[in-house]
């Protein structure tokens, strides 16, 4: 085995470890799972065991286009799962006259409704307020919007198949019977007339939604051509990059009349849920490099970064040279370690560093190669590394080799400014406060075990350094930079800058907001390299002074 293969095998590991602790996570979220929703994903689960071959794009739309109905996924919370049948249906205009649009995402009884819209008879808003949009459905708009705006310029019929139906013993499948009645009924209405349905992936699977329409056409002597395509599936992932294929492969094929489009990595379709749980605005996926511009646009991860620098600069003022000086890489780039041996010169204890970063799921800045690393699709992670970025060009990169305490306030000063930069973009991200620690368990419901524990070990250190920092307000007597808070390792050593950092950047773009701190003095901290302790600590504790007041009580701090 090839130097190379073992790291692209050591990187999908990684990566798997995650997406079982993102699975784990959102299983936490949510009810216990009932008999049926166990059965339906067991059947779901069982179509991926393994697949035929490799296909195409095209193959799939040739395919697509002599089916009488079609079965597309949803994944609901990725947004690049709701582009896919956009794309396809943009080939199939060109070939079929006829085609209606089956959604899960509106109510069969709000259908009039639907219609009124689809006819520009009420707004965009009347439309998603006279059927509830929020609360019978709850994904973000703007994922599905284009759908029935597409379908308004093609003259795309557009039905409601979902129900409120969703209780009690065999809840799914009498879902399933409700929405078959509205797919049976478009295709015996109008034999010549593509069904494409779009619905949650678990209910595509043939025993699940196909079944009830087969069954119900069936009674009607009628039997149709049906093709399901399903989206993303993590096991069929796996192998592709087993394999190395994973970048040149965008679509498989499952079986006869089924295939699997294969468009983003498993970590950040279940990255997505947890987003959307936490109401995080999200970059666009990176699509397969196989894919030209007829099918992505411009929305590639630099071009997205770009801009999100380029707001960031803006806002503070600053124009320096090199700011589009930078590489991106995501978690669909398996060969990433391999490119940071081989093209970057990085030395091993380096790339451990990184793959530590990596392993606990966390976007990070490689200020060594100007590269920005997006482990997670939310804007507020991609606008802090974008911050770190621009203060990299501003003051230089870090010196080496600094001591622990050094690279401690060297952090924690650069996750300060880094949080500063993400508020700019969202001034609604939420910093970690103290009381947060102390009630882990319950604000952090859905963490593993493991991610607890260490939780509760950060939680100990942050409390410990606020205490530090109010005996130093009230003595002005600085405390002993040793001991064990700066020699954790390194997983709790970042998250505990991490920490600190994001309380006092929270706190420096509220003093900004506040009218008591100028833009003009934050971006001079731009300038500020903080790899030596007495200006990065120096800094830190010009800071405290300047936003903290003594404090009565042990360990609080203004938030």
């Amino acid at each position: 085995m090839t130097t190379r293969s073992r790291c692209r095998l050591q990187l999908i590991e990684i990566q798997k470890r995650i997406v079982e602790k993102l699975q784990d996570e959102i299983r936490a979220s949510l009810k216990k799972p009932g008999k049926e929703l166990l059965r339906y994903h067991h059947e779901y689960e069982a179509e991926f065991s393994n697949f035929l071959r490799c296909s195409t794009m095209n193959e799939l739309i040739v395919a697509a286009s002599k089916a009488e109905i079609i079965y597309n996924g949803d994944y609901h919370t990725m947004a690049q799962a709701q582009r896919i049948p956009l794309r396809i249906l943009r080939a199939l205009v060109e070939k079929r006259s006829k085609i209606t649009l089956a959604l899960e995402t509106v109510h069969i009884e709000h259908q009039k409704i639907l219609d009124r819209f689809m006819r520009d008879e009420i707004s965009e808003q009347q439309f998603l307020e006279a059927i509830d949009y929020n609360k019978t459905w709850g994904f973000p708009w703007e994922n599905y919007r284009d759908l029935f705006i597409f379908a308004k310029d093609n003259s795309i019929r557009v039905v409601g198949m979902n129900s409120e139906d969703n209780r009690g013993r065999g809840a799914l499948r009498r879902r399933d019977r409700q929405a078959a009645e509205v797919i049976a009924s478009e295709y015996i209405n109008d034999r010549d007339r593509l069904v494409y349905v779009f619905d949650g992936d678990l209910h595509v699977a043939p025993s699940h939604l196909p079944r009830e329409v087969d069954e119900k056409l069936a009674r009607h002597g009628l039997k149709a051509r049906s093709l399901i395509i399903y989206q993303n599936n993590e096991n069929i992932y796996w192998e592709l990059a087993r394999r190395g294929l994973e970048q040149e492969t965008d679509v498989v094929v499952i079986d006869e009349n089924k295939f699997c489009v294969i468009t983003t990595p498993p970590v950040i379709k279940f990255q997505s849920f947890l987003n959307w749980i936490e109401n995080t605005r999200e970059l666009a996926s990176p699509y397969p490099k196989s894919w030209g511009p007829e099918w992505t646009g411009n929305c590639d991860l630099y071009a997205q970064i770009l801009d999100l620098v380029r707001i960031i600069t803006e806002f503070l003022g600053i124009d320096v040279a090199g700011l589009d000086d930078f590489t991106v890489y995501s978690t669909a780039d398996l060969d990433f370690l391999d490119d940071l041996r081989d093209n970057y010169k990085l030395t091993l204890s380096e790339i451990r560093t990184i793959a530590e970063h990596i392993g606990n799921n966390e976007s990070y800045f490689i200020e060594k190669a100007n590269i920005i690393y997006i482990a997670n699709l939310s804007i507020n992670h991609a606008a802090e590394e974008a911050t770190h970025f621009i203060h990299k060009t501003c003051a230089g990169a870090r010196r080496e080799n600094l001591s622990r305490v050094e690279d401690f306030y060297c952090r924690v000063m650069r996750e300060a400014l880094g949080f500063f930069g993400s508020k700019i973009v969202n001034h609604k991200r939420k910093s970690p406060k103290l009381e947060d620690f102390t009630h882990i368990r319950r604000k952090y419901s859905t963490k593993p075990p493991e991610k607890i524990e260490d939780l509760k070990i950060i939680g100990h250190f942050a409390r410990r350094h606020k205490q530090l920092e109010q005996t130093y307000l009230q003595t002005g007597k600085m405390w002993r930079t040793g001991g064990e808070m700066y020699e954790l390792p390194l997983r709790l050593h970042i998250g505990l800058t991490h920490a600190l950092g994001y309380m006092l950047g929270n706190e420096m773009f509220e003093a900004l907001i506040a009218g008591y701190m100028n833009k003009r003095f934050i971006k001079d901290l731009f300038f500020k390299n903080f790899s030596d302790l007495e200006e990065s600590l120096g800094t830190y504790l010009s800071l405290v002074e300047r936003l903290c007041p003594i404090e009565t009580t042990s360990g609080g701090n203004k938030g």
